[in-house]
């Protein structure tokens, strides 16, 4: 190593240690810089690609959305005759089946998938109503009802309740949100397990 003396004082080729600090400065700033920039640029540069290059599948519902149409509770009473409005039912949702009074083996498996759709929902059960719109003048079999005690019967004092709900050539279960708006149909035989795990998300709301 090449020294010198000086005025009594040691100098050496070495570069100022100042000059280092300040490289590994700039070298910093411009990692951080590089940063920056990734953070902005790669969301995007992600979009762009699952937009246009390998779109994620979307999972269907189980179950058919609506637009969302206020439910007429002024049309509809209790099977006693007694009057269903809003206010009983203001805040939860509601699980409506439309179907005859006589109920054969297909309605009463929809009663059955209700009945569990709700149970399912432990703390949440009580974020569900289930409704029967009965659909003639037969009144359900004891024992029918005995095995749905939760289960409340209602008739509409209109025919386009039940041309809301789907009409007449087939049975769905519909869907009133806690608002008292018609949300979601499904048919009559929905995958169970499907149908509870759907329900359970849409509570939530």
């Amino acid at each position: 190593m090449t020294e010198h003396r000086r005025t009594g004082l040691e100098v050496t080729d070495k570069p100022p240690a100042t000059s280092a600090a300040a490289g590994r400065g700039q070298l910093k700033g411009r990692l951080i810089l590089l940063a920056i920039v990734a953070i902005g640029v790669l969301p995007l540069l992600a979009a762009l690609y699952f937009r246009y290059v390998s779109p994620p599948e979307v999972k269907a519902t189980v179950g058919q959305p609506l637009d969302p149409v206020r439910m007429p509770f002024e049309l509809l009473q209790r099977a006693d005759g007694a009057k269903l409005d809003h206010p009983e039912v203001s805040g939860k949702w509601l699980v409506i089946l439309a179907a005859p009074g006589s109920c054969d083996e297909r309605c009463q498996q929809s009663l059955y998938l209700t009945r569990q759709a709700r149970t399912a929902q432990g703390r949440n059960i009580a974020r569900i109503d289930r409704l029967w719109l009965l659909t003639d003048a037969t009144t359900p079999a004891p024992d029918l009802m005995a095995a749905h005690p939760d289960l409340v019967l209602i008739r509409a004092t209109d025919a386009k309740v039940l041309q809301l709900l789907g009409g007449s050539e087939r049975r769905y279960i519909n869907l009133v949100d806690r608002r008292g708006l018609l949300v979601f149909r499904y048919a009559d035989d929905p995958e169970p397990k499907a149908f509870i795990q759907e329900l359970g998300k849409l509570i939530k709301f």
